[in-house]
């Protein structure tokens, strides 16, 4: 009896699971997921331009306290390097960039890729060590360096105006 029970049963849900399947053939499609938009980022803050020069070592504090012990350490290659700029502000943005662009290189290997620049045949021979140096300084604050080379002639507006050279 109790197996008679039992067929009865089953065969009773298969009955209600056909019934149900058919119902499910005949009746509309479940409306399409749609995902929840994509999520967007607050809009960016404009990017701002350049540091007025002017402010340049208050935004650059510790590179700018550096550079003046570079200053300090070498003056007499500062001045050669702040007058350099002055004459030559598109070399000395090259200098500062490939400085920084190539950080396994020394001055050396600046001087054979730019032959032909007579301040570096006077940096190898009189000035070397401080070059080295303001290499070093490029190379530990590159967003400062290339904040301050952007300006034309600043190296020279800074040797004037930073570190009274």
């Amino acid at each position: 009896m109790q197996r008679l029970a039992a067929r009865s049963f089953s065969v009773a849900a298969l009955c209600v699971l056909a019934g149900l399947s058919a119902g499910c053939a005949t009746s509309p499609p479940p409306p399409a997921y749609a995902p929840p938009p994509a999520y967007a980022p607050p809009p960016a803050a404009p990017a701002q331009g350049p540091v007025p020069l002017e402010h340049w070592a208050d935004v650059h504090p510790e590179a700018a306290r550096e550079l003046g012990d570079w200053v300090r350490a070498h003056p007499q290659a500062a001045r050669r390097f702040f007058d350099w700029d002055g004459h030559h502000p598109e070399k000395s943005h090259e200098f500062v960039t490939w400085t920084i662009t190539h950080p396994a290189e020394g001055i050396d290997a600046f001087a054979f890729t730019h032959q032909g620049w007579p301040f570096f045949n006077e940096v190898m021979a009189r000035h070397r060590p401080a070059a080295e140096a303001f290499m070093f300084w490029c190379r530990r604050h590159p967003p400062a360096a290339e904040a301050l080379m952007n300006h034309p002639r600043a190296l020279e507006w800074a040797g004037h105006h930073l570190y009274q050279m």
